[in-house]
């Protein structure tokens, strides 16, 4: 009577962090498998030769998916599977710059608006406030019809454009952090103020929040150039491939298949790349 039975023994409640945390790893592992097969697209696909007036067989005019064409055709007889592979050049490269600029320009600023005071401080975020305040796909555009437009600087101007937005969240970080026990200890050691930012404020604290911007800012740059190119003034122009102008074969009327698989491509990119940025920031917040 009254006596502990071996099967009722004292369980730790499950909370919904812990449940959280379980949970993240399935959608981390398919996002992420998405974004390596993006990224490794992006990295064979120069090496692989293409030239646009040899592609074009209109035997196999919107020839099924086959052995030798594993996506088959479209209404040029161009192989599908391979316009898709090339098609990753148009925005792998310009997103990887405005990445870049983006993460290593908005830590910057952040750090520096966040950590000195006085007029450098004010100065700082003065000039991310005019900056956060151009619209981007607007700006993107007018900066296109002024200038020679190409993807190089299309990718240039959005990471610049990126930069408030990783600065603001890097400025609140430092705010917040630079009264911590641990951050008061090593000024107090003289370690240089560099390190300090650098390390164990932007690396060790802000790096999932960088991840997360830095797959956002790709992101962006493959819909902005995917778009362009369907519109076909800005983008890259036939018979170059993107996915984009693969997309834009809509309008000449060759059937569901070749446009309905770049368009597949867009959509789960993008996806992929968002979601793999939020899991690693929640992964790595649920796991602190």
């Amino acid at each position: 009577m009254g006596g502990d039975h071996p099967s009722q023994e004292c369980k730790a409640p499950s909370t919904p962090g812990s449940k959280k945390l379980r949970s993240l790893p399935l959608g981390l592992y398919l996002s992420g498998g998405i974004v390596a097969l993006v990224f490794l697209l992006g990295l064979i696909a120069p090496l692989i030769p293409y030239d646009p007036a040899a592609a074009v067989d209109y035997q196999r005019q919107l020839a099924g998916p086959s052995w030798s064409h594993l996506l088959g055709c479209d209404g040029q007889g161009r192989d599908i599977a391979l316009r898709i592979v090339k098609g990753t050049e148009a925005f792998f490269w310009p997103g990887i710059l405005a990445m870049t600029i983006a993460v290593i320009g908005g830590a910057a600023c952040g750090a520096c608006a966040g950590y000195m005071r006085g007029w450098v401080g004010q100065a700082v975020r003065g000039l991310m406030q005019l900056l956060d305040t151009l619209p981007r796909l607007v700006f993107i555009v007018l900066l296109c019809t002024i200038l020679d437009p190409g993807m190089y600087l299309i990718a240039t101007t959005a990471g610049v454009l990126f930069i408030p937005t990783i600065a603001a969240i890097c400025r609140r970080k430092v705010e917040t952090l630079a009264s911590e026990d641990y951050i008061l200890a090593h000024i107090a050691h003289g370690f240089h103020p560099a390190w300090i930012l650098g390390y164990h404020i932007l690396w060790l604290q802000c790096r999932p929040l960088l991840i997360r911007q830095a797959c956002t800012v790709f992101s962006y740059v493959l819909f902005v150039e995917t778009a362009l190119s369907y519109l076909g003034d800005y983008g890259v122009q036939e018979p170059w491939p993107s996915w984009g102008n693969m997309v834009a074969q809509t309008r000449e009327g060759v059937g569901f298949w070749p446009w309905f698989v770049p368009a597949v491509m867009i959509v789960v990119s993008i996806a992929a790349l968002l979601a793999f940025g939020n899991a690693i920031a929640r992964r790595e917040e649920a796991m602190r």
